[in-house]
């Protein structure tokens, strides 16, 4: 631990030196989606002009799991409650065709690891310090690391006082093409964390997109959510 903080009240050296401590940072995330927690989440869709407030608590049988608390700060009418129930029965019936293992969800994903996975270690590097915080600028790579985002950068903010990830940003520098007959003119991500019992787990995103594919499918999002109430079950 002296090690780490030592890493982070200095400018590193090398870029071994970045990758190790933002390796040894990211690894102390608690990822939310492991089974452990129950806890509500709430999505805004500024396109759709909706908020949805959601209570997931992974101890309850699949159907069960997820229950729709509030559109808009009403409580959800009696026909969002049965799509809500359908869309559950959907993704159920998915999961039992793939014959997956129905106590996990389509979306209890490893945070942590696909960042992980994404980062190109070489590329990080030192933005900026501001009291307590350091600032590291990195490139992305795509999934199975096939191709560097060349019109992406990354940053994490890492608090060096606490010892944990406080952001993850990542940026559209200009338009690109990701793959054929789409594009991406601009867009932002925002993934923050907050320490919960000592723990970092992840407490909201911002992710607004501004783009296309195959010409009729519109891309642009605008959403934020929210995580609180996290309680281990």
């Amino acid at each position: 631990m002296a090690m780490l903080a030592g890493l982070a009240q200095a400018q590193p050296q090398s870029d071994t030196d970045y990758h190790q401590l933002v390796l040894d940072y990211v690894n102390k995330i608690e990822n939310i989606y492991n089974g452990n927690w129950a806890y509500s989440y709430t999505v805004d869709d500024k396109l759709e002009g909706e908020t949805r407030t959601i209570r997931r608590d992974n101890s309850l049988p699949f159907l069960e799991r997820e229950q729709l608390v509030s559109v808009n700060g009403m409580p959800p009418s009696e026909e969002r409650l049965q799509e809500h129930r359908e869309r559950r029965e959907r993704r159920l019936r998915r999961r039992q065709n793939d014959n997956d293992d129905d106590d996990d969800d389509d979306e209890e994903e490893d945070e942590k690891q696909r960042f992980l996975d994404m980062l190109v270690p070489e590329s990080i590097h030192f933005q900026k310090r501001e009291d307590e915080l350091l600032y590291l600028g990195f490139r992305a790579m795509e999934e199975r690391r096939r191709k560097v985002f060349e019109n992406i950068e990354g940053t994490l903010i890492i608090d060096t006082e606490r010892e944990f990830i406080k952001e993850l940003q990542v940026n559209v520098i200009e338009p690109f093409s990701p793959f054929f007959f789409g594009s991406i003119e601009d867009g932002h991500f925002s993934l923050r964390f907050e320490l919960n019992d000592g723990v970092p787990m992840q407490s909201g995103i911002t992710w607004q997109l501004d783009g296309s594919a195959f010409i009729f499918r519109d891309l642009d999002a605008d959403q934020q959510v929210e995580w609180k109430d996290i309680e281990r079950i």
